[in-house]
């Protein structure tokens, strides 16, 4: 025991008198008591916990039992100020998480704008530290009835009052749909007086534009409607302005379902106005052609002598008419043809385009009466087998017992002759 007591005595006495083993045991000893104090002892300190998120939940609530929605705006957030305990509060532990912040929705019955109270509570009741302060005391907050409705929409061009360069002209701006279903706040549905497709055009133009268009409702003084959405699909909504080169050339026209004897030279015609100042897309001062083309006349509607048409000026595609001028008079003048009356068998017609599933079982009504002109000496030669009508099935109805379709005739072994006139036949 003697040996033993002396061995411990002798241990003790070199941990105590060895400065580098007292260093270490006072250094724990310090950081024990620091622990003791912080914790037991620990001041009362404050923190802030930011863009804490507002929680606004409207499941079966005041607002959704009167079909109220948000509009606008829906999500807020807010700063809280905790208190507590300095380890506690200036931890990682108090965050986010940590609270909750509610947005009160009790007492909106209506549509409108709306002040919601705001009330903020610890997540965890048996966290310690507490609430002292919100960033806001409240939140405003839009509510309305959905509302969805298909309205048209028209084009706007802004910008320069000059849209087109000296020597070309603009004309009327063309959108790529025709109406737009908008929806939103009743309120602001109910309200819209105009939706339009907006294009703004920085510098005059000397080439058709076409670009993306900007959407907007305004009410009936031209206000800006907010909260709406606009539903047009997958697809962009564009505005194309068109820009064309004035020039002041004389009239023409084109023919169609020409036989070959007339395609060098054909029949003479005449156009009042013979000339006409008007805009083509396109093309500039030297590639401009040198006539206007304001029809094109199909053969068909030709017979001898003289054939009148009008052409209204608002339904000439590709062009700009700078006059004042509403229609065409065209006259083509038919000379040197005679006419002959024939009645089509039902083997010379063909059928095409047939849809899968229907069978013709018969005419029941045959092509009878088929004027064909041309020279007096070619229409004697000319045969009934000689005409053939070929007849497109594309879009007939395979449901129905009986139907007229249309009929296109032609004349085979000839150049110099056609049918005239419009054909139809029933199928059985």
């Amino acid at each position: 025991m003697n040996k033993l007591a002396s061995k411990i005595a002798n241990l003790t006495h070199k941990v105590f008198y060895d400065n580098k083993v007292l260093m270490v045991f006072s250094f724990i000893f310090a950081v024990l008591i620091w622990l003791v104090v912080a914790i037991a002892l620990s001041p009362i300190d404050t923190a802030v916990i930011e863009d804490v998120p507002v929680e606004i939940n409207l499941t079966n609530s005041l607002p959704a039992q009167f079909d109220l929605q948000i509009f606008g705006q829906s999500e807020f957030t807010v700063d809280i100020e905790v208190s507590g305990k300095r380890y506690i509060v200036n931890s990682a532990s108090v965050n986010k998480d940590s609270v909750k912040v509610v947005a009160q929705t009790g007492y909106v019955d209506s549509a409108g704008k709306h002040r919601l109270l705001l009330k903020a509570t610890k997540a965890d009741e048996n966290d310690e530290f507490e609430i002292i302060s919100v960033s806001e005391e409240q939140i405003e907050v839009y509510f309305d009835v959905y509302k969805e409705l298909a309205l048209p929409i028209e084009p706007r061009v802004i910008g320069k009052e000059n849209l087109a360069k000296n020597g070309y002209v603009a004309g009327a701006p063309i959108l790529s749909v025709d109406t737009v279903t908008v929806s939103g706040p009743a309120t602001e549905i109910d309200s819209i007086k105009k939706v339009y497709a907006e294009m703004e055009v920085e510098r005059s133009l000397d080439a058709t534009k076409t670009q993306v268009a900007e959407i907007k409702a305004y009410n009936e003084n031209e206000g800006v409607l907010h909260y709406v959405t606009f539903n047009y699909g997958n697809s962009e909504i564009t505005i194309t302005l068109p820009i064309y080169y004035l020039v002041d050339k004389p009239t023409s026209i084109d023919f169609k379902n020409t036989p070959l004897a007339y395609i060098e030279k054909g029949f003479d015609y005449s156009i009042s106005p013979a000339t006409l100042n008007a805009g083509i897309q396109g093309v500039d001062k030297n590639t401009a052609p040198e006539t206007i083309s304001i029809a094109t006349i199909d053969f068909s509607h030709l017979k001898p002598g003289k054939n009148t048409f009008t052409v209204n000026a608002n339904e000439i595609p590709s062009i700009y008419i700078a006059d004042d001028i509403n229609a065409f008079t065209v006259t083509v003048d038919v000379k040197n043809c005679s006419t002959k009356t024939l009645v089509i068998p039902e083997e010379n017609v063909n059928f095409v385009n047939i849809p899968e599933g229907f069978e013709v079982t018969g005419i029941e009504k045959q092509i009878g009466s088929v004027t064909v002109v041309g020279p007096a000496s070619s229409l004697e030669k000319i045969r009934a087998a000689d005409i053939v009508a070929n007849v497109d099935l594309t879009d007939i109805d395979i449901t129905a017992k009986s139907q007229t379709v249309a009929a296109k005739l032609s004349v085979i072994n000839r150049n110099d002759c056609w049918v005239s006139g419009d054909y139809k036949l029933t199928l059985k």
